[in-house]
């Protein structure tokens, strides 16, 4: 048997074992993704295709700048809104407090302001439930509402093993 001979009836052989390994993980991959497909749902799927964009005012949780110190109100969550203007991160925090079906996000602050990384806004508040016999004042008018004061580059203290150079 010469050199040539047996290496042609090792590729052969190589390529007959990959055809059948590949074949039989293309069968096992098929039987799996078949067993674990769930159809969606009309509603479901009009919900990821139809959502309104951030622009439109659709929340319906009220939203206050700061609570008041008397407020009898229960802190549940922590909330992120992000958009590319103050009002469109607003109106995604009030819809995050919607989709948790809480009534109220307070204590609206910005997390992170556009910069050269990112130029989206990012707002963070905390969403509420009140406590029973609890009446709140009138919520501002959306449009009502001012953006908080932006923090500034200067306020953090410096890293660990750095001085401040001021």
């Amino acid at each position: 048997m010469t050199p040539r001979t047996h290496l042609l009836r090792y590729r052969a052989t190589v390529a007959g074992l990959c055809f059948l390994l590949g074949s039989a993980a293309c069968g096992m991959s098929r039987s799996q993704q078949v067993e674990g497909f769930q159809p969606v749902s009309e509603k479901e799927l009009a919900a990821r295709q139809l959502q309104a964009p951030l622009d439109k005012h659709l929340c319906s949780a009220a939203v206050y700048p700061s609570a008041g110190a008397k407020w009898k109100l229960t802190r549940v969550a922590a909330l992120a809104g992000r958009g590319p203007n103050f009002a469109t991160a607003l109106e995604a925090l009030c819809r995050e407090a919607d989709g948790m079906k809480l009534p109220a996000v307070v204590d609206i602050y910005y997390w992170r302001t556009p910069s050269g990384w990112s130029p989206n806004y990012e707002l963070r508040g905390t969403a509420v439930r009140y406590e029973e016999g609890f009446k709140p004042p009138e919520a501002p008018d959306f449009k009502d509402i001012h953006p908080p004061q932006m923090p500034h580059a200067g306020d953090e203290p410096p890293p660990g093993q750095e001085k401040d150079k001021s």
